[in-house]
């Protein structure tokens, strides 16, 4: 497959309480390093440490509400949109030295911003600025936070420069795998027609999408390393384009 290889250690988690209410995004920093550690001890030590902030978090929420109610949520499906790489992870790089993560979170924000005027809808992104987590982490907290819907945003690579197109990725052995290709499939057919790019398929792949337990795909919006489509991926309207494109799809598979 043409594919880059990818960094499986990187540093912000996402988590909350649907019930509850609200929602708390929530960046802690963690000595990874590059080869990816999931020791029992070190997961455990992670996981209780964002709890404890996050039941602080709740507390104070609570607190803040009249008689201590906890407020309906007015959104239907709570989606989250995870804008690949960050930190110290650049992810794929491309002509002239374009880092991958710089084109993710841009169009990641880009479909929050536009999701905004969807009441059904409640986006959460998986980072919001150049911040370092591990993707596994970001999948675990969007599982524990109840996400109904995920979506990776990434940018490809590849060793030579005339390759090029979109692509669109689920995980082998998804708890959520048919109903993940289709949503993989919508994305695939949303982007591709936006934007005109070459239509690379809907593919399985051994990713760590793969551990989610809502419908998940990771779109790969282009590739760094094609001088056409690495100059187009910098660009504020063509961002604008796939984040459009994202969010019909997003909504063609929530039927809203």
């Amino acid at each position: 497959m043409e594919r880059k290889k990818r960094f499986s250690c990187c540093p912000t988690c996402l988590r909350g309480s649907r019930q509850a209410g609200y929602c708390a995004m929530l960046v802690i920093e963690y000595p990874l390093c590059r080869q990816r550690s999931d020791s029992r001890l070190e997961r455990p030590l992670r996981i209780t440490a964002i709890s404890l902030v996050l039941l602080l978090i709740a507390v104070l929420a609570l607190s803040l509400t009249a008689g201590g109610d906890a407020p309906t949520p007015s959104y239907r499906y709570l989606v989250v949109i995870d804008p690949g790489h960050g930190g110290k992870d650049p992810g794929a790089i491309g002509i002239g030295g374009l880092e991958e993560k710089t084109i993710t979170l841009p169009i990641a924000k880009m479909v929050y911003l536009k999701s905004l005027n969807d009441p059904l809808l409640r986006v959460v992104l998986t980072r919001r600025d150049d911040e370092y987590s591990s993707p596994t982490d970001r999948i675990l907290a969007a599982n524990d936070f109840g996400a109904d819907l995920y979506v990776s945003i990434h940018a490809n690579a590849f060793k030579t420069s005339d390759v090029s197109g979109v692509e669109t990725l689920v995980g082998e052995s998804q708890s959520e795998g048919s109903k993940s290709y289709r949503l993989a499939e919508m994305l695939q057919q949303h982007v591709v027609f936006a934007t005109g790019a070459v239509d690379r398929g809907t593919k399985w792949a051994p990713l760590f999408i793969r551990r989610a337990t809502m419908p998940a795909a990771l779109v790969e919006t282009g590739f760094v390393t094609n001088p056409r489509e690495a100059r187009l991926l910098q660009s504020t309207s063509y961002q604008s384009t796939i984040a459009d494109a994202i969010l019909a799809a997003i909504r063609e598979f929530l039927n809203i």
